[in-house]
């Protein structure tokens, strides 16, 4: 006698092969991390069923190691929540009885070439088509502390080094180019920006492959980028961005270039200055960013340690109503992760950058699962950071990972990188449209086993 229905055979069969695809990834997924972790690798990760709040799997889980990076999302997640992800920032402009110029920054790190120009269109619209050729530059919104206490690389010219302040333009970086021309030939050199304080020197010479050799220097204002090699014929162009030193000073020299552009007069010559706007003066207008949800997710997708320095003073700023520093702002988000049950302060833990570009910070697998079961019960800034998160495959800091498996174009995740730091923290929906959360960090010599993670939420 049949006992089954065919329907009921076929239910069976499938939840017996889902089990024991389950067992075998698991499986797999733990030898290799043992294996891993017996070659002197730490590892904490963590994969949880977040509707059900079912662990999936556990390694190490509590065991705070640095996550580099990924540490980016502690911070995104408090700057929604304490400004909301509408907020925007706002560059005021002055107008002095003198008709001389004073802008004050609101810290705003995605001011770029666009906003400058429209700020500068908003300037005549406002009827103003001269002024005295003086301008003041007010960037204390913020200290005076470039580059945050615990940064690694404070003296680098790459561009994940670019100073923060309240003033800003471009990130704070420049980017040279070289393209090429005939075989033999010179190759095109130059600025992304002319600025004057920024100088090109060298040659490179156009040939059958590409070796661009680069070195920057700077020398009280002047900052001097040299290079050399070759770069191939058919190569596309070679491109390098770099920190820029005095970002208020390239701030002034971008403003008043595009003022001259725009046809609005300097009366005299041209003298910027750094200095504090009158606290008395009528404001002209208020230039607004972008919401804050769009500048997160510039900062998640291509993980910019700039945009995450500088929320984390206008953290302190805006909800302790002072000058924004950043020991100040990381005190925001400690206190605030707090709530979640994130103690950043006990048993190994440790909070000293809100970018993770810093061998100080210390979290596990299990802290920044607290995080995403709050975000996802929640529900309130899920869709802010689900957006701002690079997909597997496709886009951002993980275009290149995951490629061709089973998680791409579905798994979601920030990364973190730095020499022998490597993490993941993010959510997968799995097939059955349940959202699985992720967090895995690696510490030492070994790289996250990308293949077992994959097999192992395909799963799943």
């Amino acid at each position: 006698m049949n006992f089954f229905s065919t329907r009921s055979t076929s239910i069976f069969i499938s939840l017996v092969v889902a089990s024991s695809s389950h067992a075998s990834s698991q499986g797999a997924l733990e030898s290799k991390l043992k294996s891993i972790s017996a070659s002197g690798t730490h590892v904490s990760a963590q994969v949880m069923n977040l509707e059900t709040g079912e662990k999936l799997f556990q390694f190490d889980s509590n065991a705070p190691l640095n996550p580099a990076s990924s540490i980016k999302l502690f911070t995104a997640y408090t700057a929604l929540r304490r400004l909301g992800p509408a907020y925007t920032f706002k560059t005021d402009v002055f107008l002095k009885s003198d008709q001389s110029l004073c802008i004050r920054g609101g810290g705003d790190p995605s001011f770029v070439m666009e906003d400058l120009y429209l700020l500068v269109e908003h300037l005549k619209r406002k009827g103003i088509n001269a002024y005295s050729g003086e301008i003041t530059l007010d960037p204390s919104i913020f200290d005076d502390e470039y580059y945050p206490e615990d940064r690694t690389d404070q003296d680098s010219e790459r561009a994940y080094n670019a100073p923060i302040t309240g003033l800003n333009f471009n990130y704070n970086t420049i980017s040279v180019f070289v393209s090429p021309r005939a075989k033999g030939e010179n190759a095109v050199i130059g600025l992304d920006y002319p600025f004057d304080f920024v100088r090109v020197v060298g040659r490179v010479m156009t040939s059958s492959s590409t070796d661009v050799t680069w070195d920057k220097k700077g020398k009280d204002d002047l900052e001097i980028v040299s290079l050399g090699g070759k770069i191939g014929v058919d190569a596309d162009e070679w491109r390098k961005p770099f920190r820029i030193r005095n970002p208020v000073l390239a701030f002034g020299e971008a403003l008043s270039r595009q003022l001259k552009i725009a046809g609005v007069s300097a009366l005299k010559t041209v003298k910027v200055k750094k200095g504090v706007c009158d606290p008395a003066l009528e404001k002209a207008f208020s230039y607004e960013s972008k919401p804050l949800s769009f500048v997160i997710g510039l900062m998640d997708k291509y993980s910019n340690n700039f945009i995450a320095d500088s929320l984390v003073k206008l953290l302190d700023h805006e909800v302790n109503h002072t000058q924004g520093s950043a020991e100040g702002g990381l005190k925001v988000v400690r206190a605030e992760m707090k709530k979640l049950g994130i103690d950043l302060s006990s048993d190994g833990r440790s909070f000293v950058s809100g970018s993770g570009l810093t061998r100080g910070n210390r979290v596990s697998a299990s802290d920044f699962m607290n995080l995403l079961k709050q975000v996802y019960a929640e529900k309130l800034y899920l869709p802010e950071l689900l957006t701002s998160l690079p997909i597997a495959g496709l886009d951002g800091t993980l275009k290149k990972k995951y490629v061709g498996s089973s998680v791409a174009l579905r798994l979601r995740g920030k990364t973190g990188t730095l020499d022998n730091v490597q993490s993941l923290v993010g959510v997968y929906p799995n097939q059955k449209g349940e959202y699985l959360g992720i967090a895995v960090l690696v510490n030492g010599g070994h790289a996250i086993p990308e293949k077992e993670v994959a097999d192992f939420l395909g799963s799943h």
